[in-house]
């Protein structure tokens, strides 16, 4: 029986209980809806939009964002995005909530840091805990963002 029940902890443990030291790339895709408003001299952007995910993430994703421009060309964002991604072998989704701010930094470009946190999972991801740093660009004619992120996840 003692052998017996060490087998069953064992098993019952999480491969997501490992380390994995994370580094890649999101490229948004498609954008799927857009919405934006004034008010005053603030511009408000809602948008939803689809893409991949490249790196030891890797998989696709699709986000939920809402973005605030302030007149000085200024900017904070926060989005949730849900990941059909793989990592190690594991196979699931992961939900993030973003935060980040940026700023215009030229005709066509935005530049942006933050973090995306890891708020739920599923399949061979559940469980999965973690920060991820991230920074990156966005095209202003197309409204399309590409960023790095790096992290530890366990």
């Amino acid at each position: 029986p003692e052998g017996r029940d060490a087998t069953l902890t064992a098993a019952a443990v999480p491969s997501s209980a490992n380390k994995f030291e994370v580094a890649g790339a999101f490229t948004q895709t498609l954008i799927t809806s857009i919405d934006v408003q004034e008010a005053g001299k603030n511009t408000f952007i809602s948008q939803t939009s689809e893409g991949t995910v490249n790196g030891t993430l890797s998989g696709t994703y699709e986000d939920d964002l809402q973005v605030t421009i302030h007149p000085n060309g200024t900017f904070t964002s926060h989005f949730t995005l849900r990941c059909e991604c793989s990592l190690a072998g594991m196979v699931g989704t992961l939900d993030l909530v973003v935060n980040d701010r940026g700023q215009i930094i030229g005709p066509n470009t935005a530049a942006f840091a933050g973090q995306a946190a890891i708020v739920g999972g599923t399949g061979g991801l559940a469980g999965l805990k973690g920060v991820l740093e991230i920074e990156g660009t966005v095209d202003l004619a197309s409204g399309l963002a590409e960023y790095d992120y790096i992290g530890t996840l366990h």
